[in-house]
């Protein structure tokens, strides 16, 4: 037998959510290991990735790094062939950098949530003041054109694309950096891709080490 699928990552983390829903919408059983401390220096903490750095996908003594990377191991694992556009496979430019900004984004996020947040770092430094602009040009850019974006997309059971997008938007509304309100095009897109059964079986929570009865700290 196959040694089992074990994702090392955090239940609150937009990059560890959008695996699990591709591992949930490709029928890849695996199991789920929550990192507690993001403070924490050594590379065990986060099954071996020397980067420090979630999610990991161990199976036996062969780890993944990197949501990307792991997402395309969980295709090639899937029990059955499902058509998935990847992001080299979309020919629309405006496809093209709308998964970039949503890569952006997601990155912009971990910055200032684990920065002003979790290290308490002020936030009127100009690298946070930066960051959380760019985030918002992100978002303005993908909320203007994010329907016709997926709607040119080729045929599909899945994409990189919409799943990084609607674990970005929730995790915005999970772990607030800026206001989500101006942008209703992509909360409406978010809405809609919730629907999916991978979303529901995938919320975002704190991950509590056992014995504890607070709250984790969140970060990415």
């Amino acid at each position: 037998m196959n040694p089992t699928l074990r994702i090392t990552g955090r239940s609150s983390s937009h990059f560890t959510r959008l695996v699990r829903v591709f591992a949930e919408e490709l029928g890849v059983a695996c199991e789920f290991v929550p990192v507690y401390d993001l403070a924490s220096l050594d590379p065990r903490d986060y099954a071996g990735n020397p980067a420090l750095k979630l999610p990991v996908l161990t199976q036996g003594d062969a780890s993944v790094f990197g949501a990307e990377n792991i997402c395309r191991v969980l295709a090639e694992s899937a029990p059955e062939r499902r058509r998935i556009v990847w992001p080299e496979d979309a020919c629309d430019v405006r496809a093209r950098n709308a998964q970039e900004l949503v890569w952006h984004a997601m990155q912009a996020q971990v910055q200032l949530g684990f920065g002003t947040q979790i290290a308490k770092l002020p936030a009127d430094s100009v690298y946070f003041v930066k960051a959380a602009a760019g985030l918002r040009n992100a978002l303005e850019w993908l909320d203007e054109r994010v329907q016709p974006v997926v709607d040119a997309l080729p045929p599909r059971d899945l994409s990189m694309l919409e799943a990084s997008l609607f674990c970005l938007i929730e995790h915005l509304a999970f772990r607030p950096t800026i206001p989500l309100a101006p942008y209703g095009r992509l909360t409406a897109f978010a809405r809609e891709f919730g629907k999916r059964a991978s979303a529901g079986n995938t919320a975002y929570r704190f991950d509590v080490p056992p014995g504890c009865d607070g709250q984790g700290d969140g970060g990415r």
